[in-house]
């Protein structure tokens, strides 16, 4: 039987939300104690707590999250562990990928995840976006390289505007899975990844349950 690893921040006004964006809030629409149901509004911003980013967050003219294909979501992936290099507020460099990283050729067509252990401890921390690590310009580029299909983290893959990995990996349809937690309670180093955004129309990303199944 399989084992189900769930890599997603809990989903409510505790997670740190970027700077601009709101945090979540529930609002009452019935009640059980009113109407003997519950029913609620929700505000939030996409790109906040676990999330998938498309092509369309950072190039106008490219596909919604709902137009993307669902084998992208669903299929072989790899943790890579960057836990012993990667440090507060530094960038991720491509020899540390290197480091981690026996043969580069193991990335192709996978799903890869990095692994700095970040959001795990500071998903709901002021600090989740002052101090987190990121990738390097050139980091960034190395992966693209390795023709990878989609990139989760549990950092931010930038430091700050303009954003410029952001358009490395959108730009080559390479998915964005942000604000990933519990990499490390993935048992094997190859896995099965199920991340399922919501079908936003024309989403420039979509909130996702993701999740590593190990064989």
């Amino acid at each position: 039987m399989p084992t189900y690893i769930d890599l997603t921040v809990p989903w409510g006004p505790e997670i740190q939300p970027l700077d601009g964006h709101p945090r979540v809030s529930f609002e009452p629409i019935t009640t059980h104690e009113v109407e003997n149901r519950s029913n609620t509004r929700v505000t939030f911003s996409i790109h906040t707590g676990t999330h998938i980013d498309s092509p369309y967050h950072f190039y106008p003219e490219a596909p919604g999250i709902d137009q993307m294909p669902l084998d992208m979501f669903i299929g072989p992936a790899r943790v890579v562990d960057l836990t012993s290099t990667a440090r507060p507020g530094q960038p991720i460099s491509v020899d540390d990928l290197k480091g981690a990283v026996a043969d580069p050729r193991s990335l192709a067509k996978k799903r890869v995840l990095l692994r700095t252990d970040w959001a795990t401890h500071h998903w709901n921390q002021p600090d989740l976006y002052a101090h987190n690590p990121y990738l390097s310009e050139d980091a960034a580029r190395w992966l693209q390289s390795q023709g990878i299909r989609a990139l989760g983290l549990d950092f931010a893959v930038d430091k700050a505007f303009p954003y410029p990995n952001h358009y490395i990996f959108l730009g080559n349809s390479i998915l964005l899975m942000e604000n990933l937690i519990h990499l490390g309670d993935i048992p094997s180093q190859e896995f099965t990844l199920i991340a399922l955004p919501l079908k936003v129309v024309h989403g420039d990303g979509g909130p996702a349950r993701v999740v590593a199944m190990v064989e």
